[in-house]
């Protein structure tokens, strides 16, 4: 049976890509000696083009493990998947989007830019524009899932009530509340959004305009917490009743205003309190399912041809082999 690595499925992980590609190295101008290892639907790929796909890898496991032969098919079959969904870019005809013109780009493939990465990784040979092919590479993976997902991932209220009645849900224990909570460090800030919240503004609305809070794009919503998880100052909060909104309140941090949205006593999370909560769980795992099934399809109707057996050593440039 063929392993596999879990394929990089969220924009929110191309973040991730790209600092993992700036600590990618390329192989020394004068290794020369690569073997032709696989042939992708008539497209023959090379141990330097593995190299150039997962050295960091490489350089993350211990010497002795360079010859185990599980992790070699780990590695090299998420090479293979990567190489067909760039093929099934092209196939869908998606843009790269002029993505060399992104400043990202522009900054990393620059002369400077190209002084920083190697000052950063502390690797003087490594190739700025061979980190960056690899970036595009991903994103036009992403647009691939994107575009997969967008048009068949649809969670239905009826699976949506299925899996909450499948999961087995914790009771909530006393002091479980659903709160909204404006947060500034200026006392002046926090002085108006009171101010607007006694004129009748929206709490949501006041926290989306003044609060420095994560939670400000929320509408101020910290969704259902337990007193005893937070800070003392808090305490304010769970005092209220349900629809109350408190004064300022100052902390060490800064300033705060409280809402009490509902007070929960022991007993399950109800459908209605959680269910923004599971429909991400749901969507997130169904677009997984979708993807994981798109893409072990394209693999089994894939021409895959084995050209020549080598081990992990031989990826690495001569003069890197310790």
């Amino acid at each position: 049976m063929k392993l596999r690595l879990p394929i990089i499925l969220l924009s929110a992980a191309i973040l991730i890509v790209y600092l993992s590609a700036c600590n990618r190295s390329s192989a020394k101008e004068g290794q020369t000696a690569y073997k032709n290892i696989v042939k992708i639907n008539g497209r023959i790929y090379t141990t330097l083009d593995l190299w150039d796909f997962s050295n960091v890898i490489l350089w993350e496991i211990e010497p002795k493990d360079l010859n185990n032969p599980e992790l070699k098919d780990k590695l090299l079959n998420d090479f293979i998947e990567h190489k067909l969904l760039l093929q099934e870019s092209e196939r869908r005809k998606i843009p790269a989007d002029n993505n060399r013109l992104n400043p990202f780009f522009l900054q990393l493939t620059s002369s400077q830019g190209s002084k920083e990465l190697k000052a950063i990784t502390g690797r003087y040979y490594i190739n700025s524009d061979k980190v960056a092919k690899i970036a595009e590479e991903r994103l036009l993976v992403d647009k691939v899932f994107r575009q997969l997902v967008d048009t068949t991932s649809y969670v239905s209220e009826e699976e949506l009530k299925s899996y909450y009645n499948s999961k087995n849900l914790p009771q909530l224990s006393a002091g479980e509340a659903h709160i909204l909570h404006i947060f500034t460090t200026d006392n002046a800030t926090a002085q108006l959004a009171l101010k607007e919240l006694a004129g009748g503004i929206l709490f949501q609305e006041a926290a989306r305009r003044y609060s420095e809070g994560p939670e400000k794009n929320n509408g101020g919503d910290l969704g259902f917490v337990q007193e005893a998880s937070y800070p003392e100052f808090f305490s304010t909060a769970f005092r209220l009743k349900e629809g109350e909104a408190s004064g300022i309140v100052k902390s060490d941090h800064g300033y705060h205003i409280f809402k009490m949205v509902q007070y929960v006593k022991n007993g399950r999370n109800s459908y209605d309190n959680i269910k923004t909560k599971l429909l991400a769980e749901l969507y997130i795992q169904k677009r997984q399912e979708i993807i994981r099934e798109y893409v072990n399809a394209l693999h089994s109707n894939a021409d895959i041809q084995y050209l020549n057996n080598f081990t992990l050593y031989e990826l690495l440039p001569t003069e890197e082999r310790r």
